[in-house]
């Protein structure tokens, strides 16, 4: 279950940033100025193996899809490793978080 790690450091220039992790898995989350909106996040999952990694970030016109260091990933099975880690994060981070890795949506 992804937990979220206390007073994580804050890069400057940056939007404001939010840790959690579980054993296998890191979801960075990056919020605008107000918090109130995601500008972008960072999924790095099979950390005890061959760590992969996704990134998606809003762009200016806010339609930037998701990335993989490779270019590819089974969207099934990073869903599958996702939803039942993220039980416990709000509802809106998760439900934004699992439409762009079903490619619901680009945009947020």
């Amino acid at each position: 279950m992804l937990v979220e790690i206390e007073k994580v450091r804050q890069v400057p220039g940056e939007d404001y940033r939010r840790w959690f992790v579980d054993e296998n898995t890191d979801l960075i989350v990056w919020y605008d100025a107000s918090g109130d909106r995601i500008t972008g996040f960072q999924l790095c999952y099979d950390k005890k193996s061959v760590q992969r990694c996704l990134t998606w970030q809003r762009s200016e016109s806010d339609r930037k899809s998701i990335m993989s260091a490779d270019g590819r990933y089974s969207r099934k099975r990073v869903i599958r490793l996702f939803d039942p880690i993220s039980l416990k994060l709000p509802e809106d981070l998760s439900t934004l978080v699992r439409s762009v890795l079903a490619g619901e949506i680009q945009d947020g």
